[in-house]
């Protein structure tokens, strides 16, 4: 036996035991005394056993020491999770309702308003979207309405729910407390998540899943060989997220295709289990795929997929170097095709705050933790999808390339940016960035807050829908309403529309030369409540005709026919925004000589 000791007022015991030693020792928390005892069972080395023990000793005593630092710490910490945790949910409940609904919210709106019987037919026949988020915003209807608060209401709750996957997967991935408040800092106050977390759209809702998906995968990863039986748990929570993730968006099984090949990789037994898991999933989604197939056989599908995506441009370095500034923008983001959302000093603010630290964190090779595995894995999530979108885009026959399906990345990028920032050395350098990004966080904070919210254009039209009900109030036969763009028709189709007033009907006339259309608008496929016409002739003695241009010009179209059609212009509404006008004219039929 051999004996070591120090003397010490309190303290506790511990067993330590093993095939050929057993430890019994006293550890005093907070300093380095103890007393041990070390016995031999089955080996006379002697040496060995007293060096094996001391190092455990010392071990345990560093522990005890460093408990209570790390309990305190983390009591210091808890009060800055909690002001980060305000500021997520304050930023996505900012200026909630400044805007009105648009194009593609009001498909959602259109879509959920269908019976449950016609809603996946109408989803189907979009193409690109699969149908749980609208089954989800039909229910949410059902609970409160239709006003723009209760909508939008939706997708923040959703987007304020994604901060507990976030912070399980940073402590899935051991990072350090400090990382993790970075981590969820540096999402609370991206512009490109909140645009999202406000848009009755189903990518707050896939921003959501994805985390889950990856946090349950990083569970099932970190699973030794001896805790199968545990790791049947994260595995099937893990089938069910999957299932929910791929049911809202197609760029969902991105996600499940790369936590297969990251298993591929690294953990090979338990691919076995993992693709036994995709199998369910491809079965799960056969009837979704019946149904798509069904109605392009039936439904009036237009340029099938083309249509959908065929006026995607194919990216560029540009394009990557936009994603890149989206993703480290604070507070303020794209909300009109007018915004590119890109400049050089935004490119380079972002480049010198995380783009060199990113870089120093992965090509310094004396940086043991930047080649952990669970790093690696973490690179695949944020940087394989931006790859295969841009590769795809060039070698498919449409691009597939748009930054709001790439939002799956935004997460696992967070969290490599607070490790690199977390990790500079030396550590003036770590202090001066972080305090620069501290200063730019606040610049940000106060442009986004006392900005002046800008009027959109496609605003206008909800406002002269209700000008022309008003100046329709007592008219009691239908009114006729002429459109030259899809885009404008649906807006106020949707404006007009209401069950207590069907007066109004909505045509589209299409081939007018000298009227652009953005491709990226189409009415809805298997919808009928706006009617498509493809010559200039109108028909009524008295109709209303919507355009938008920069200014009033009798010379240009559709103002030009007017006289040749036979009509001459009555009331004029008009609403300006974003440097157009936006007119909804009264035609009435010129009478003929006595």
């Amino acid at each position: 036996m051999l004996y070591y000791e120090k003397n010490c007022r309190s303290g506790f015991t511990r067993t330590l035991t093993c095939s050929c030693y057993r430890v019994n020792y006293r550890v005093v928390p907070n300093c380095a005394m103890y007393t041990a005892s070390l016995e031999s069972r089955h080996c006379n080395r002697q040496a060995r056993i007293f060096s094996i023990a001391l190092m455990t000793l010392n071990n345990e005593a560093g522990t005890s020491q460093s408990t209570d630092y790390r309990e305190s710490y983390r009591q210091t910490s808890l009060p800055w999770f909690t002001l980060i945790c305000a500021l997520f949910i304050g930023a996505r409940l900012c200026r909630l309702t400044s805007s009105c609904l648009w194009f593609d919210e009001i498909f959602s709106v259109h879509a959920a308003r269908h019976s449950w019987s016609n809603l996946f037919y109408f989803v189907a026949a979009d193409i690109i979207h699969p149908p749980f988020f609208y089954v989800l915003l039909k229910i949410w209807i059902g609970l409160g309405g239709e006003s723009v608060r209760w909508l939008r209401t939706l997708p923040v709750l959703i987007g304020i729910a994604s901060i507990l996957p976030f912070t399980l997967l940073c402590r899935e991935l051991k990072l350090k407390t400090a990382e993790i408040n970075l981590a969820l800092l540096l999402l609370a106050v991206n512009g490109y998540l909140i645009k999202y977390a406000q848009e009755v759209r189903m990518y707050s809702l896939m921003f959501f899943l994805s985390l889950c998906s990856i946090w349950l995968f990083f569970r099932l990863f970190n699973r030794g060989d001896d805790e199968d039986e545990q790791g049947k748990k994260p595995l099937a929570a893990l089938c069910l997220i999957n299932l929910v993730l791929v049911y809202t968006h197609y760029a969902g099984w991105l996600v499940v295709g790369l936590e297969a090949v990251l298993l591929l990789l690294w953990q090979r037994r338990k691919l076995a289990h993992f693709l036994l898991t995709v199998g369910l999933l491809l079965l799960a989604y056969v009837p979704w795929v019946y149904e798509v197939i069904k109605v392009a056989g039936h439904a009036e599908s237009g340029r099938g997929i083309g249509q959908n995506i065929g006026w995607l441009t194919r990216p560029g370095l540009f394009d990557l170097a936009q994603y890149f500034v989206l993703l480290n923008r604070p507070f303020l983001f794209i909300q009109s095709s007018t915004d590119t959302g890109f400049n050089l000093v935004m490119a380079a603010i972002a480049f010198v705050l995380f783009g060199l630290p990113l870089l120093a964190l992965f090509l310094d090779p004396k940086n043991k933790e930047a080649r952990d595995v669970r790093i690696y894995a973490l690179i695949v999530f944020f940087l394989a999808p931006v790859i295969l979108a841009f590769v795809l885009s060039w070698v498919s026959p449409y691009s597939v390339w748009g930054t709001r399906h790439l939002i799956i990345a935004a997460g696992p990028y967070a969290i490599l940016a607070a490790i690199a920032l977390g990790r500079l050395q030396p550590h003036w350098i770590r202090i001066t960035v972080l305090a620069v990004l501290g200063s730019w966080l606040l610049l940000s904070a106060a442009v986004f807050l006392f900005s002046r919210q800008p009027n959109f254009i496609w605003c206008s039209w909800e406002q002269l829908a209700a000008q022309v009900s008003a100046a329709e109030s007592n008219s009691s036969g239908p009114v006729q309403v002429y459109v030259y763009e899809d885009l404008v028709g649906y807006h106020l189709w949707f404006a007009l529309e209401s069950p207590d007033n069907k007066r109004f009907t909505v045509t589209v006339v299409k081939n007018i030369p000298g009227i652009a259309e953005d491709p990226a608008y189409f009415l809805p496929r298997a919808f009928t409540g706006i009617a498509v016409q493809k010559t200039p002739a109108l028909a009524g003695d008295k109709v209303w005709l919507a355009f938008r241009s920069n200014q009033w010009d009798e010379t240009r179209p559709p103002l030009d026919g007017i006289k040749r059609s036979g009509y001459q212009v009555g009331r004029s509404l008009t609403v300006k925004a974003q440097g157009q006008q936006a007119f909804l004219v009264e035609l009435l039929k010129a009478r003929s000589g006595p």
